[in-house]
Order: structure tokens, then sequence, then C-alpha cells
């Protein structure tokens, strides 16, 4: 990361660019290897000169150091040649010199293999008689085999190049020159036609270069004016070297970090770890490229550029600083993947500020340097402090929220094993998250397969919950009537996160008192944390609670795929969001690029993501939702979770699921996910299916409407594979299973869940609850009004005589919903802005429901 992640990214800028003007993977590597080998080029000269100087030292020392060696023998020999030596002002660290193009080469050579290796656009791009620049050229065929043509002109000139820059070396010295070819040729003959043949380039230039040079005899050359020392700041470079690595390497990444520690944690690789350590990356690309690179350009051509850099570099460092600082635009949220929601785009009325503001910066930091250079310094000083202190202030932020809140896997997904017995009770609980109630007649009229697999359930439409969102609603799925968002607000000495914990707690805590053997699994917002807080369990011995979703990501490619990516995404793009934000404002976009910050790799032909979703068509989708993908697999897994006994033990079994929640088109009539989704043929062709009954569900206003339907049907596949798992071996007739969601979402797409006054869509309040008992055996609609509430009373009726809630002491009963049913309305996301003690959105009210949900009339606001 060090030496060679700056020189990958130059080298993948200047290609980026190549290609996107010339849609060319040859033509790309040409431009990138010109480029390249010119802005080398003053850093090469140089080097050939340090060289050169070397051994005409040493040609000029030989005759006294052989003379030394004969006459002298033992300690004495090293004693007179050390002190030749110093009266010829030489080190034994000199012979390096020697090498310095050599020790050049070396990590270009690395990174340019490490880039042209792994670039996608190579495979099937040809040029000239190549028909594969990603794979070795095999231009010369012999039978069965081919030999690379490349890699052997590539050391033809790589041989020649170094004789003509030669010069009268020793035939020991042209011996090395020859090894080292050979050694490139060995290295290099079976990779990619597209990397050897931008190392041919390289050797041409060489070539070209010496061919020049060795016209152009040093003894015509004009000694140019050396610039005085004193003009040259050395320690003004490096500071303000240092202020932009820490600056784009570790303040502004931990600044993006810091917003949303376990945001940023990449869960869809096996061995999820702290994103601080993201951080260690960009800090090495950072420090490469600003205290190893620039300086040592710099110093190499200290006598051509040394007086300007002493001007230039403060100045960047200075407007980097006001650019991030003062001009910061926000675009909406920043993904994980570093991608903002929004466009990146300036008004022409942000950037000409902008613009103006750096000029005018630029020439202050120029006078002051000019004027007051040994004032300049402590300066740049002050500014590396106070962004160091910032972003370790940033790092503690960090590793605090990711000690209390990031634990993401606390088990494998070889711990998540679910006893379920054949001879004894099974109760299941599983919440669906925002799954519609409404949706099930229809997803059994386009598949009556799968409406065979919930043989035996009753179905209740006429159902509400209790709240819009998540947090308001889910404590009555698992607590009860007591656990309503009006309920909670009258234990308002609570906070509302201790309330939440205890609904989740009570249904196992009840069987797991009587003696049944627990399992939870993804308790809904536990501890009001992003991810599924098991720990809130660990004071019963009797309650095995494990994480689900995302142990179970290794079963899909896609999110195998996705976790490769992210890790690019992070290691690669966190520097590079650094230096993008230091820019002028005007200049940004071209490198945010749409979030792939240049990266060949995301941009053409690389992994496909959710960073292209949402096309908002309605039948048309490019992209796969990873969230969706790592909760379904959960619903895959069911199977392969369930431990079969024949032990008279009862079982009980709670789980929430969001693959219902975090939706995304899926391929029709498979419901599978897939890259590129184009349903429109099937659509039009199958429009029928929603219709049922003369009731016609609304779907073409919006694509958010197939995309919950497809997800809930997909859903609904996945667990009736799962019954047929359960009538397989035996547990299915000995089970209770209830099918119960938090709440649903505003669609439109059934008249009678508009409401008229007050104004609403209760469709958003219409959760899917099914419930199949002990041998039932006959698919049933009841039109029974209900609420998500009576999920406890339903898994406990005529199993637990008088059940108590073990936290307040009240009877486990169900509500006899002859009155209102009060229902808190909210569109307050954030768990921490709504309240404490007590949901208190300002911009909340409540309404009232009795009945049933379908009756205009029914619905009212509640006053108190």
């Amino acid at each position: 990361m060090l030496i060679v992640e700056p020189l990958k990214l130059l080298f993948e800028f200047i290609c980026f660019y190549a290609y996107k003007l010339t849609h060319n993977a040859g033509l790309s590597i040409l431009a990138m290897s010109l480029v390249v080998n010119f802005l080398l080029l003053p850093l090469y000269f140089r080097a050939d000169k340090l060289e050169k100087e070397q051994l005409q030292k040493k040609k000029m020392m030989k005759p006294w150091v052989d003379r030394i060696k004969s006459a002298f023998s033992g300690d004495e020999r090293v004693m007179m040649l050390q002190a030749y030596y110093r009266e010829n002002n030489y080190k034994s660290t000199d012979v390096l010199k020697e090498s310095i193009s050599l020790f050049l080469q070396i990590p270009f050579f690395i990174a340019a293999y490490s880039f042209l290796s792994n670039l996608n656009i190579l495979h099937g791009s040809s040029l000239g008689p190549i028909k594969d620049l990603g794979l070795p050229d095999g231009l010369i065929p012999l039978g069965s085999v081919s030999i690379n043509l490349l890699p052997i002109l590539m050391t033809a000139i790589n041989i020649i190049s170094g004789f003509v820059y030669s010069d009268k070396k020793t035939i020991k010295d042209n011996l090395k020159l020859i090894i080292i070819a050979l050694v490139f040729l060995v290295l290099l003959y079976g990779s990619p036609a597209g990397l050897v043949f931008y190392w041919t380039l390289n050797n041409i230039f060489s070539l070209m270069k010496n061919v020049v040079v060795s016209l152009w005899h040093p003894t015509a050359r004009k000694e140019k004016k050396k610039h005085p020392a004193g003009e040259m700041s050395f320690s003004i470079i490096m500071l303000s070297c240092a202020v932009l690595a820490v600056l784009t390497g570790f303040f502004i990444p931990s600044d993006v970090i810091a917003a949303n520690p376990t945001e940023m944690i990449n869960t869809y690789i096996e061995n999820p770890y702290s994103p601080a350590w993201y951080l260690l990356s960009s800090t090495l690309a950072a420090a490469g490229t600003f205290l190893i690179w620039i300086p040592l350009f710099i110093y190499l051509t200290k006598e051509t550029l040394g007086k300007v850099m002493t001007y230039v570099m403060p100045v960047i460092a200075t407007a980097g600083i006001a650019n991030y600082v003062f001009f910061n635009k926000s675009f909406g949220t920043i993904s994980r993947k570093l991608i903002f929601d929004l466009v990146l785009y300036f008004l022409n009325e942000e950037w000409i500020p902008n613009i103006v503001w750096n000029v005018v910066i630029a020439g202050a930091v120029l006078v002051l340097v000019w004027k007051f250079k040994k004032f300049f310094k402590p300066v740049l000083v002050i500014f590396l402090i106070t962004i160091c202190f910032v972003s370790f202030k940033n790092l503690r932020t960090i590793v605090k929220d990711i000690n209390e809140h990031g634990q993401i896997r606390t088990n494998s997904a070889e711990d998540v094993v679910v006893p379920m017995s054949t001879t004894g009770q099974n109760v299941v609980v599983i919440m669906m998250d925002r799954m519609i109630g409404a949706y099930i007649p229809y997803i059994f009229n386009e598949r009556p397969d799968v409406a065979s697999q919930f043989d035996g359930f009753t179905y209740y439409p006429n159902t509400v919950s209790f709240g819009r969102r998540t947090n308001m609603a889910v404590p009555a799925v698992f607590g009860g009537y007591e656990y309503t968002p009006y309920m909670l607000n009258l234990r308002a000495d609570e906070p509302l996160v201790d309330k939440h914990n205890e609904s989740l707690r009570v249904l196992p805590t009840i069987f797991a008192d009587e003696g049944w053997t627990v399992s939870v699994g993804d308790p809904s917002l536990a501890n009001y944390a992003w991810y599924d807080d098991v720990s809130i369990y660990d004071d019963n011995e009797n309650i095995n609670a494990f994480q689900m979703a995302g142990t179970f990501n290794y079963r899909s490619e896609f999110l195998t795929d996705a976790g490769e990516e992210l890790e690019l995404r992070l290691n690669r793009n966190l520097f590079c969001y650094g230096i993008m934000k230091i820019m002028p404002n005007i200049i940004q976009s071209r490198f945010y690029t749409d979030g792939s910050y240049t990266c060949m790799n995301l941009t053409y032909g690389g992994y496909v993501d959710d960073t292209f979703i949402g096309l908002g068509e309605l039948h048309r989708q490019y992209g796969i939702l990873e969230d969706y993908v790592s909760q379904y697999m959960v619903l895959e897994a069911l199977p392969d979770i369930v431990d079969v006994t024949s032990e008279p033990e009862n079982t009980f079994f709670m789980f929430a699921n969001e693959s219902t929640h975090e939706v995304c088109m899926l391929e029709e009539p498979s419901y599978q996910p897939a890259v590129v989704i184009d349903n429109t043929e099937f659509d039009e062709a199958h429009q029928d299916r929603f219709t049922v009954d003369g009731v016609q569900m609304i779907m073409d206003t919006d694509y958010h409407n197939y995309l919950h339907y497809q997800c809930d049907m997909a859903a609904c596949i996945a667990l009736g594979r799962w019954f047929d798992y359960l009538r397989a071996n035996g547990l299915y007739d000995n089970t209770r299973i209830i099918i119960v969601a938090d709440h649903g979402f505003p669609l439109s797409q059934f008249d009678d869940l508009l409401i008229s006054d007050p104004e609403y869509d209760a469709e958003s309040l219409n959760p899917i609850l099914m419930v199949k008992d002990f041998g039932s055996t006959e698919f049933v609609t009841s039109d029974q009004f209900m609420t998500n509430a009576d999920t406890p009373y339903l898994a406990l009726d005529g199993i637990i005589d008088n059940p108590v809630n073990p936290f307040t002491g009240n009877p486990m009963i169900p509500d006899d919903k002859t009155g209102d049913q009060i229902i808190y309305i909210s569109e307050e996301l954030s768990l921490a802005t709504n309240g404490e003690t007590q949901f208190n959105d300002p911009d909340s009210y409540w309404m009232t429901v009795r009945n049933n949900i379908y009756d205009d009339e029914n619905w009212n606001i509640y006053t108190g």
C-alpha cells in the first residue's frame, strides 16, 4: 500500500480517462505508457545523471583502489581504503546510485503488473493480431502450442536499450543488464498481452530516450544556472506534504466513518471487522503519495522544480483544507460504498466563488511563503497538529461506537441450530418485516402450488398494526397489547429502548420458564441497534439466541462478490474520497465519477451492485440489492438449521426477517434476484393475476408496487418449501406457526384501504397475519378483526394455562377489540430522535380504527 498503491492509482486515473475518450483498451494502455513516461522523464534523467556520476567516480578511483588492494592486506587494506574513500567523498552506500533506475523500475513494474493483470476491460479486447489482451498473445503457433511473441520482443528491445545506455560499461555490467532483461522475460512471459504490451511500450520509450541522450553529447549542453540553495525549502515542502497526507488519508476518511461506524462494516464478508482498519489502507496510500513519491520526485528534480514546489505544495495544502472545511457541500446521504444518493453537481453560483477563494488563498500563501518563509512553517505545523487531533478524535469515536454497538457476528452459521420435536409440540413465530397482508389472495392466485403448501393456515386480512414504523409497531407484535405505542407512552419514566427490549423477551421467557426449548433469531431492533443484538437474552441461559441475517451470506454468489467489491471500495476509495474532497468544486465530479473514483473495474465490466438499482421503471432493473439477498438467504437456510428430534420435548422458535422490507425487483416467474431484469413481457401477459374476486390490486402506478409484491411472493415460496420440509420430517402437524408483520407499506394499491378523513393509506397499517394450528388441514380466510398485538395470545393459547407477563405481572389475555384501537402515525425513522421515554415526534398524530379496516367510516383522528 505504501509504495505501490499510489502508482496503481496514478496508472488507473490515466487509463480511466484514456479509455473514456477512446473506448479502446490498447489505445488506453498506449496513452498510459506515454503519460507516465513523460511524467517520469525528469526523474529518470536525474537518476541517469547520478548513475553516470557514480560510475565516473569509480572509474577515476579505480587505479588507486587497485594499487591499495595489491599493496596492502587485512585491516591495513581496510583502513587505507576507508581513508581514500573519505578523501574522495565516497561512501559505501554510494554503490546504490549505480542501480537507481532499477530501483525505480521495480515498484512501477509491480504496480503495472497488479493493475493490468486484473483489469476487466482487457478481457475480450483485441489489438491488431492480438485477439485478447487479457490472455498471453500466442502470436507464433507451433502445432498444438503457441509461442508468445510480445515478451520476446520486449526483451530484445530492453537489451538493445541497455546497450545503448551502457556507454562502454564493463562486460560484467553488460552481463548484469542481460540477466535483468531475461528475468523480466521469465516474469512476464505468461502474463496477459495487455501487460506485456505496456511494458514493451515502456522499453521502446526507454530506447528512444537513450538514443536521444547518446546523440545529444553532454559537452554540447549548456549547464543550467542553479538556483541559490536558499530558494528551495524542503522543510516547507515536507510539512505541506505531511498536512496533505494526514488530511486525505486519515482526517477526511475518519470523518466519513465516524459519522456512522457500524454502517461502514463490511457485513458481506465471512469475518467482518472494525472499519477503523480501513483507515490504515487510506493512510498508507496517502503517506506513499505525499511523503514518499512526491518528495522523491521533488528531491531528484530540485535543481529545476525545487523552488517552484516550495510555493506549490503549501498552496495545495492550504487550499485543500479550505475546500474541505468551508466548501464541503452535502450531496445527501453517503453510503458505505462512498456513493452519494444525490448527483454530485455544483451550480455556477457555487463553484465560481470556490474558484475565487482558491485563487485568493493561493495568492495569500504565495506572498506569505515569499516574504515570511520562516514564519509560515509554524502555520503548517499548526495545521498538521489540528487535523491530527481531530483525526484521532474521530478514531476514538469509531472505536468507542464499534465497541458499544458494532458486534457484528456473535455466531457462525454452524451455531444456528433450532431443535424441533416430532413427538412434542412446536410453536414458531415468524415476523416478516413490512409484509403486506392484502397481498396473500393475489400471491396464491398466481401460484396455486404455493397456496397448497399453506394448507392448515387461517388468513386474517382484516388486521391492523399500531404503528407505521418498526420501532413503534414491533413491541406489540412480540409483547402484546401492553406494548402498543399508546401504552408504552403511559410508562413515561422508562426509556423506550428498555421497554422495546422487554417486549422482545416476553414470549421467550414465558416458554423458557415452562421448560420449553427456546430459540430466538434476529430480534427486531434489539437495544435499538442497527444489527441484531442478541445480548438482551444473555441473562437467561434457557434461551438460545443467535444472529441469522448475514451468517448465511456464503450461500450466495452475489454476496461473495459483494463482499470482495466492498473491500475494494473501502480499501481503495477512502483515500480517493479524501483527494476528491480537497479539490476545487468544479473538478470534484471528474474524480468522483459516479462513485467509482476512476476505478476501472467498478465502472467497466465489474461487479453489478445496488449502486445501479432503482431505474424507476415498472418492469426493468439493473443491479442486485445485497441486503435483500442477505435476508432471503435466511429463509433459504431454514430447512438446514432445524435439528429434528424424536424426544418428547416442546420447542419454541421466534425470528424476524427483512426480505420483505429490503425490497428489490426479482426475475419473474422464478422470483429470484438477477443482475439484469426485464419483466415487461411477463407482466403484460399476466395482468389478470392482480384481480381476485373482482377486486383489482393497482400495480402500474409505481415500480415499488412490483418490488413489494415480488419480494412477498419470494418469501411465501421460501416458507412454503420449509413447510414441505416440516411435513416430510413429521413436524408439520404438531407445529403451530404464526406469520405476522409489524406493519405494511403505503402503496395506494387498494381503494378500500384509502381513508378519506383523515386522508391516509391504510395499506401501511395492514400487516400479514396467518396462523396454522396443531393438526389443522385446510386453508381458511377469516374476516375477524385482528391486530398484530394478538400474536402472543395466539402463540400461547391452549398451551400454557393463565400465562402472565413475567416483567409486568399482567395476564396475557386478548383484547376484546370492540372499542377503538389507538394507532400512532409518524414518519420518523431515527431511533435517536423519536423520544427517549415516549414517542413524541412533533409531526406525528394518533388515529383510531374499529371492527373493519376496510370501512372508511371506522377510521378517525384520536384527540385523547
